[in-house]
């Protein structure tokens, strides 16, 4: 039985599952939430998916959880499209609460089993004291890619690297990652490691998308060697402080997936999730 989070009502609406459940979510005039289950769920099977950004949609989950737990569902899978406060896998500082680690122990509470998309640190997966697996996207934006005819892929950093190498080996197109050379206190150069992109198509793909700082610095960069075309794709488009209007002024295109829903979200994760999860 599906569970329909009111975090991820449009990509709940194009999973292909004739049993579901939706979700009445509403927040009192003090800024309290209220959650309940439309539906009977005693006794069944149940997949909840939910996403946790805004910090609202987190709240959600954890009192749709428990409301599955409540009115009995003999088993809960719990799919979090994005995990959010993956950046704070560990403490770097002293004193600080690990966010990441905090969200899986309460997951674990409720759950069975736990799915997620692309998350930014694969180590969170070992903060879950239940099943869990790290799920990606990649595949699926490299096809989307295709449409602009690309040249290359690119990594914006050297940590997104294999990220993007698995996607461009899916489509069969070549790929590289930009490096960040630091030229003085207040410049910095991104520039491709190995190719030239005069006259090419390029397309950078991420995990994330926050403010967009990056990305945009890296177009500007790829624009002035020379590409022609330069396209910007991620998983998860938080676009912080209006970063899609402000790329869309440096890109070609911007698209994202809808693990967070907006208006960049031009690909599903659907059938990512149809063949892993509901199958």
């Amino acid at each position: 039985m599906l569970i329909k989070g009111p975090g991820s009502p449009r990509l709940c609406e194009r999973l292909k599952d004739s049993d579901s459940v939706e979700v009445r979510s509403k927040v009192f005039p003090d800024g309290e939430i209220y959650i309940r289950l439309e539906g009977d769920v005693k006794g069944e099977d149940c997949i909840l998916v939910q996403t946790t950004y805004p910090d609202k949609h987190l709240i959600e989950l954890l009192f749709v959880l428990d409301a599955l737990l409540e009115n009995g569902a003999s088993s809960i899978t719990t799919v979090i499209p994005y995990y959010s406060y993956s950046r704070q896998d560990k403490a770097f500082k002293v004193g600080e609460s690990v966010s990441s680690r905090a969200i899986a122990s309460i997951v674990s509470m409720y759950a069975d089993k736990f799915y997620c998309i692309d998350l930014h640190s694969k180590s969170i997966l070992d903060f879950f004291d239940i099943p869990a697996d790290n799920l990606s996207a990649m595949g699926l934006l490299a096809e989307h890619s295709l449409m602009y005819e690309p040249d290359f892929f690119f990594s914006p950093d050297e940590g997104g690297k294999e990220r993007v190498k698995k996607a461009a080996e899916k489509v069969g197109v070549p790929w590289d990652y930009l490096e960040k050379t630091r030229i003085d206190g207040s410049t910095v150069e991104i520039k491709p490691k190995n190719v030239e992109v005069e006259g090419k198509t390029v397309v950078i793909l991420d995990d994330i998308i926050s403010t967009g700082g990056t990305m945009i610095e890296a177009a500007k960069q790829l624009f002035e060697q020379g590409a022609e075309h330069v396209h910007a794709g991620c998983t998860h488009g938080l676009f912080v402080g209006g970063a899609d209007r402000k790329l869309e002024k440096h890109f070609d295109s911007v698209f994202c997936t809808d693990t967070i829903e907006g208006k960049n979200c031009k690909v599903t994760i659907a059938p990512l999730l149809e063949k892993n999860v509901l199958n």
